[in-house]
């Protein structure tokens, strides 16, 4: 379906729908092409098509305000069974290259628009590929699963680098959640989500690209993350917790600079900023959507001076109790 925003009335117009075949499944995961009238789809074909090998689960449509038509269907899954799915599309940033990544471990980086594979498909058995993207030049894809990052060559599908716990420390139970390049002036670093148990508080670390050393880890939140979006320019990254709760970050800092609470009443799957960042879409296994104004400027963080004021009065107050027991 392909709503317009209405930012005045605050409203969702729903402008046209497709409707899939009643034996087909739900669209598991989308990306929209950068600069076409074009989306990818993550769709299961039927049963009896998957188990006969013949899964055609990645689907690319053109779509106007009047219509949305199927154009291109490739199979990219390794496995006949139905249980698996297509749980990450991704186009690059040019909109050259398509990537998918499956729960049955496959990463397939195809062409866009023909599908032809660009380099051999990629499976890491046992493992679940959580989230991928392209790095802004196109030359690496990072992919996760819930223990271990890879960084892949898109020429020669061969992995350049892995990391393969969250934390460096084998005895406490994080596990990644999703991954993003930087854009713009950060473009050289990989941002990746990391959710631990249920006492323990999500957090996002920032890698170097150049030799993959940690620049920084912080928390943000109290709650398991559960989906992040990067804006166009590179400014600001977003992140939606299991809370309901949508935090606005800084891509430099990860300074916390808006909180929008309980905006779903289930944890969201989907967050999108629009071209300029001026709005931010998230979506929820709740069947809804909703849409956040970002505003263009953020207050200063007044922490220190609200520090400083704190250290003030508790001086004042000393001295007036030393001036009184002087007194007596």
């Amino acid at each position: 379906t392909i709503y317009k925003v209405d930012p005045a009335n605050k409203t969702l117009n729903k402008l046209v729908e497709k409707e899939l075949n009643s034996v087909e499944d739900a669209p598991m995961s989308i990306s929209v092409h950068p600069t076409e009238s074009a989306a990818a789809f993550g769709i299961n074909s039927a049963q009896n098509k998957i188990e006969a090998g013949e899964n055609e689960n990645c689907r690319i449509f053109h779509y106007t305000n009047e219509l949305i038509e199927s154009v291109h269907n490739k199979g990219t899954l390794a496995s006949k069974d139905p249980i698996h799915y297509q749980r990450v599309t991704r186009f690059s940033k040019d909109g050259t290259m398509l990537a998918t990544g499956g729960t049955d471990g496959v990463i397939a980086l195809l062409k866009y628009p023909t599908l032809t594979p660009v380099m051999p498909v990629t499976q890491f058995k046992g493992h679940e590929i959580l989230d991928l993207d392209f790095s802004a030049n196109g030359t690496d894809i990072a992919a996760v699963s819930a223990q271990n990052l890879w960084i892949i060559s898109a020429e020669t599908g061969k992995v350049l680098e892995v990391i393969t716990n969250p934390v460096l420390n084998q005895n406490r139970p994080f596990q990644f959640r999703s991954c993003r390049f930087g854009r713009g002036p950060f473009a050289n670093i990989l941002y990746t989500v990391v959710n631990g148990g249920a006492t323990q508080k999500p957090f996002v670390c920032m890698w170097d690209t150049a030799n993959w050393s940690r620049i920084r880890t912080l928390t943000v939140g109290q709650k398991p993350i559960t989906a992040c979006t990067i804006s166009p320019d590179g400014k600001l990254i977003a992140f939606g917790s299991s809370d309901m709760s949508v935090r606005v970050c800084s891509s430099k800092s990860l300074q916390v600079l808006l909180t929008v609470p309980k905006i779903h009443s289930l944890p969201m799957t989907c967050l999108s900023f629009n071209g300029d960042a001026s709005q931010l879409v998230t979506a929820s296994v709740d069947g809804t959507c909703n849409v956040i104004t970002v505003p263009k400027t953020f207050p200063r963080n007044n922490n220190f001076v609200m520090l400083v004021l704190a250290l003030l009065f508790f001086f004042l107050a000393a001295m007036v109790q030393v001036y009184q027991n002087a007194q007596l």
